[in-house]
């Protein structure tokens, strides 16, 4: 038996453990749907961070403060979803959640 563990992470708190600002892109599909998705990190110091390696130390902090158990290797992460609809008065909202799963 498998059990999966999800932690569910607000965008500021990857940010922090990340050390680094997420970069966020949209393509226009058509006129009135927009994806947006992250791109990417950006830290002052060390410039364009690979979202895979900005995820690992996010894990890595996890496992350090005891949320993530020592022994867990492996995991997988979502970010922000892509996909919103357009609206009238284009507020650009961004999501706001993050999800880390790890199998134990």
């Amino acid at each position: 038996m498998n059990i999966t563990t999800i932690i569910e992470m607000e965008n500021r708190e990857v940010e922090q453990m990340a050390g680094a600002k997420m970069v966020f892109v949209e393509e226009h599909i058509m006129d009135d749907v927009v994806e947006t998705c992250v791109n990417g990190f950006h830290s002052e110091e060390s410039g364009q961070i690979e979202t895979e390696d900005a995820m690992q130390v996010v894990f890595e902090k996890l496992k350090d403060e005891g949320v993530v158990p020592k022994n867990v290797k492996d995991f997988s992460y979502e970010l922000p979803s892509c996909g919103r609809i357009k609206t009238q008065d284009d507020n650009s909202e961004i999501p706001q959640k993050v999800i880390i799963s790890y199998v134990a």
